[in-house]
């Protein structure tokens, strides 16, 4: 005879309920190993949205924790200022280097991970921009892009900072507005020009390109000088 508890797991509706409470490693790694009945419910469209696999407009602003715990230089909030003079930018090939990627890199970097698929924010990201500011012995130059998408993931997002920042002395940094005139967020990159030396340089390994990498085509403006502060 089955137990209450059985019958609670055989109620579609109530085991969905129940796994929307599991903590989202959990609810993506674990429940679907148990039965092909806990597999088939993770894919409702309830839990695909709190998996950030589908867009959730009714969310309020979040940023993926998943993706924040797996991807930090992503998600570490900085002064939205692109005329700082500081350069603590938290990205750069090293940060990218320190990521939990560096202990499974071929979990990661494989064409089919689950993070490439992931909404970065919920409500879903669609707009982007793109702010690149270069440093010379003459001075500050900076260029901008917006790009426009269905939605932003995190497959996109971390495409574009890594080709960014796989050149010499240069950095990103996202800032996250959630409403605004500046789009969802801003990808910030700054990178100096003959001032620094190459033989100190760190470039991003190649086991931190995903195999499924995309080269998104940002249409840049001029660039235009940065005036000193």
């Amino acid at each position: 005879m089955p137990t209450t508890q059985d019958q609670v797991i055989a109620t579609p509706e109530l085991l969905e309920l129940i796994l929307t409470q599991l903590p989202m490693r959990s609810l993506l790694v674990t429940a679907p190993l148990v039965s092909k009945t806990w597999q088939a419910t993770t894919l409702t469209p309830t839990l695909q949205r709190a998996l950030f696999f589908l867009p959730d407009p009714s969310s309020p602003p979040v940023q993926n924790p998943l993706l924040a715990e797996l991807f930090p230089p992503f998600f570490v909030e900085e002064p939205d200022d692109d005329n700082s003079r500081t350069w603590s930018q938290p990205g750069s090939a090293t940060s990218i280097m320190a990521m939990p990627w560096a202990k499974a890199p071929d979990a990661f970097k494989r064409a089919d991970a689950s993070w490439r698929r992931m909404l970065v924010t919920q409500p879903l990201a669609q707009t982007m921009a793109i702010t690149e500011t270069r440093s010379t012995r003459g001075g500050r130059s900076q260029r901008y892009a917006v790009l426009k998408l269905e939605a932003l993931t995190m497959g996109v997002l971390y495409d574009l900072a890594v080709r960014f920042i796989d050149r010499q002395s240069s950095s990103f940094c996202i800032h996250w507005h959630h409403t605004g005139s500046h789009g969802d967020l801003t990808l910030a990159v700054r990178y100096s020009l003959g001032c620094v030396r190459y033989s100190g340089r760190v470039w991003v390994d190649k086991q931190f390109k995903s195999e499924a990498g995309k080269v998104v085509k940002v249409d840049f403006g001029e660039w235009k000088p940065v005036s000193r502060r």
